[in-house]
């Protein structure tokens, strides 16, 4: 057994406080008291599976029924009993403690007697106060959590799936009350209202060509994806980006021409310069040049 393993077996021993921290936003990483277990001992999937479905799990407990079923679906009770037995074993020695996995009562528990935090929960647990009261400081802080996708070594598990999507549609509504419409116009690209924004950000900064490369692009994705027109708004923005645009041509035009004029002007100016000089010079000689004699 590692040292850390011993170390956590005897805090328990003595009665001493447990923590735990699990990960499974991005990856899967358990930490016991602050030291993380070494992920070579998570190689047994069941034993991963089972510990991964209960940190999701409202109070990290199922009962025993319900895990079977989730972990091995087509088997029978008869053959999963002895399975989930197996795979408790081998998630108490990869976390180093004996209670890491309880199985009381039907029910199967998850480090029944310490602090479990899991950051999907708390990701959602701050979500929903950020959605709620609309407020962009509590957004920001539940998107700090959210450090990846759930479980993505697990993306074909049935058990993972539906929590997977909803945790990403849970984000989506973050990022708008966080204002990220950038990111979220990556991740959902027919999300009109994130483009109208976009949108608006350009036309606030006197950029009329990126808000209209914005509207082509929103209005290509939807023909594609829903076979449908931008709204009202990203209308009205656009042809505001158009109105921009225009001014700009005709305002680049007027410059053009004044540039024109005043070229021409100094071309004027050089050749009376010039023929003033010349002159000059036919004043200043005593006899007339003749070409005829020069040829």
């Amino acid at each position: 057994m590692h040292r850390h393993q011993r170390r956590h077996e005897h805090r328990h021993e003595q009665g001493g406080p447990t923590s735990v921290e699990i990960t499974v936003l991005g990856g899967f990483r358990v930490a016991v008291d602050g030291v993380p277990t070494a992920a070579r001992g998570w190689s047994r999937r069941s034993a991963a599976a089972l510990v991964k479905i209960l940190a999701l799990a409202p109070g990290h407990r199922l009962h025993r029924e319900q895990v079977m079923d989730l972990l091995w679906p087509d088997e029978s009770p008869d053959r999963s009993t002895p399975r989930l037995h197996k795979a408790a074993h081998f998630a108490r020695r990869a976390a180093g403690r004996h209670d890491a996995v309880v199985l009381r009562d039907d029910v199967v528990w998850l480090f029944p007697d310490a602090d479990v935090s899991v950051d999907a929960i708390r990701f959602e647990q701050l979500a929903r106060v950020a959605v709620a009261e609309d407020d962009a400081d509590a957004a920001w802080d539940a998107l700090a959590w959210y450090r990846g996708d759930l479980l993505p070594g697990d993306r074909y598990e049935d058990w993972a799936t539906d929590r997977r999507e909803r945790l990403q549609l849970r984000r989506l509504d973050v990022l708008r009350v966080a204002g990220e419409w950038r990111e979220l116009a990556e991740l959902d690209p027919t999300d009109e209202d994130a483009h109208v924004e976009l949108m608006r950000r350009h036309l606030a900064a006197g950029d009329g060509a990126a808000a209209r490369r914005q509207y082509d692009h929103l209005e290509r994705v939807l023909e594609r994806e829903m076979a449908m027109e931008p709204g009202e708004a990203a209308r009205r923005a656009r042809l505001e980006a158009d109105g921009i645009n225009e001014r700009r041509v005709v305002d680049g035009s007027s410059t053009r021409v004044g540039a024109l004029l005043a070229e021409l002007a100094d071309l004027v100016s050089r050749q009376h310069v010039v023929l003033a000089e010349l002159a000059a010079v036919g004043d200043a000689s005593p006899e007339p040049v003749s070409l005829r004699a020069v040829a």
